[in-house]
């Protein structure tokens, strides 16, 4: 193509028009729901602080979905930062729940056991042993004491007796002392008692926790719902070290944190 004699020569062609330089990134709501996210974090792993790691877990998960939302339209910049804080906001809120159920069971459990039935030694017709052979703990109950409790439910620790394990019984080692304790629960309240909640423990002469021998129908523990004006027995075996058979001591929790533990100490013949 030619141009005209006298005409001007068209303008010389060079390329694109630059790019105006790119603005500042867009990440308020991004960067707020990371910094929230972050901190309910750090709110859920300390005890007590559960509350507000939920708020801020609220507030995290709110603000990181707008952003992601806003990103998505192309008005923000900032989608790998409002993405980290909503994933912060969702953790921080399962800490949140986490630590209210810890806390609810913590004072629930306190409350209970401040509210725990006690009661007191009843007066026993069971022989008394010898001043000196029978140690006594703070309750001064012996083998064959009764305890009862305030809302009418009594618990019996017999004396032990000699036990003679079978040949397939587990917990009971040659040269130990394998001994027979039975326990009755005598529930006088107006109210069922629920004897799984019940828990029984033994003690050696040395204050060490004794091992229960399990033979055949041995050990008969309680199980259960116990009636009110009803009665249950249980049956242990129990295998003491030699050099720490000379005394016994039972504790009774007819029901956890429902009653105080109670506990039976004597010697063992």
């Amino acid at each position: 193509m030619t141009t005209p004699r006298g005409s001007p020569p068209p303008p010389p062609q060079w390329g694109p028009p630059p790019q105006p330089p790119p603005g500042p990134e867009l990440n308020g709501l991004g960067t707020a729901s990371l910094v929230l996210g972050i901190i309910g974090v750090l709110c859920g792993l300390t005890p007590l602080l559960f509350w507000a790691a939920g708020v801020l877990a609220v507030l995290a998960l709110v603000f990181g979905c707008v952003g992601i939302r806003r990103a998505n339209r192309g008005q923000a910049t900032n989608r790998k930062t409002a993405i980290w804080g909503t994933s912060l906001g969702a953790v921080a809120a399962v800490l949140a729940v986490v630590g209210l159920v810890i806390t609810v069971t913590v004072v629930n459990d306190t409350v209970d056991k401040l509210n725990g039935t006690g009661g007191k030694k009843e007066s026993s017709t069971a022989p008394i042993e010898p001043p000196g052979r029978r140690p006594q703990d703070s309750d001064g109950l012996g083998f064959g004491d009764t305890f009862a409790y305030d809302d009418g439910v009594k618990v019996t620790v017999a004396r032990p007796t000699a036990y003679r394990p079978s040949e397939f019984a587990l917990g009971h080692s040659t040269g130990d002392k394998p001994i027979e304790v039975k326990i009755t629960i005598v529930n006088g309240s107006d109210k069922a008692v629920d004897l799984n909640l019940s828990t029984v423990t033994f003690k050696d002469a040395d204050g060490a926790e004794a091992d229960k021998i399990f033979d055949g129908d041995v050990p008969r523990e309680f199980a259960g719902t116990l009636a009110p004006g009803k009665q249950a027995v249980a049956t242990y075996a129990v295998s003491l070290p030699a050099d720490a058979a000379s005394a016994l001591e039972v504790e009774v929790e007819p029901g956890f944190l429902d009653y105080e533990d109670a506990g039976w100490t004597g010697t063992v013949k």
